[in-house]
């Protein structure tokens, strides 16, 4: 009775089907993550997900390129040492044929500077080389993030990441219209031209408040002393009392009357003799 309930209680052993059927599962996980770890040369980690690639939205259709052997193509920039990618923006009012005449003159430190100018007609167009310290005269700050996408003719045109960084931002913008000075006869001298103003750098500036004539010296000394208005003393309530009746004593005093030497004297009482 014991040997049969201990076997019943037992769990069965797994049998050998399923522990194959494990290891085949366990294989197949440890390729697909192998391949969706893999980098291909182009730097991509893809793997082989169908929900990876770009799907349209509804009403419309993906663009058939039509890419040729040309500068732009990823190969031909990868395998040119002595090509640069540059990134221009480029106003409504120019078209880009007329930059390929440009004459620029690039800097060697990376500094918003002009570099050259393009004349057409009507106005004329200043090229500025974005660096990259900051400088709010030209703008131009959305061109920093961008990223070049080039077609690759052996993936069938597809767009693919430059295999190169940019190395220069240009932004092209119209020089703003000056008016016309007014012309002067010749040899007319100038009269008086003020020089340019001075700037006094900010760090260096105390901020002390010293306006005209706070630091000049009095003349005449005590003499030259400002009349100040001063305040009459106030008495305290003893004092008022005191005066209150030293005053009534004065008031009551010129009432009596003094004798005077024109008055006659009093007249003696006479005195009656004993008889």
């Amino acid at each position: 009775m014991s040997s049969s309930s201990s076997s019943s209680s037992s769990p069965e052993p797994p049998s050998l089907k399923d522990l194959s059927k494990k290891s085949n599962k366990k294989q197949k996980i440890s390729k697909e993550a192998q391949a969706a770890s893999t980098v291909d040369q182009h730097g991509k980690n893809e793997g082989k997900n169908p929900n990876w690639d770009y799907k349209q939205p509804e009403g419309y259709k993906a663009m058939s390129l039509k890419v040729d052997d040309s500068t732009f193509d990823w190969d031909a920039i990868k395998n040119d040492d002595n090509l640069e990618l540059w990134v221009v923006r480029v106003p409504e009012g120019l078209k880009p044929k007329y930059l390929q005449e440009a004459k620029l003159e690039l800097p060697s430190s990376f500094k918003t500077t002009r570099v050259g100018s393009i004349d057409r007609k009507s106005t004329t167009f200043d090229v500025w080389n974005l660096g990259e310290d900051e400088a709010d005269t030209i703008g131009g700050e959305e061109l920093r993030a961008i990223s070049a996408l080039v077609p690759r003719s052996k993936h069938g045109g597809k767009l693919f990441q430059a295999p190169k960084p940019i190395a220069r931002r240009l932004i092209v913008s119209a020089r703003p219209t000056l008016p016309t000075p007014q012309s002067s006869p010749e040899g007319s001298p100038v009269l008086h031209q003020n020089p340019p103003r001075p700037r006094h750098p900010t760090e260096l500036l105390t901020h002390r408040f010293m306006p005209l004539g706070s630091l000049a010296p009095i003349e005449g000394g005590a003499e030259a002393a400002m009349d100040v208005d001063v305040p009459a003393p106030t008495q305290s309530s003893k004092s008022r009392k005191k005066s209150a009746k030293t005053g009534g004593e004065d008031a009551e005093a010129p009432r009596k009357k003094r004798k005077s030497g024109m008055e006659s004297p009093k007249k003696s009482k006479k005195t009656k003799a004993a008889s």
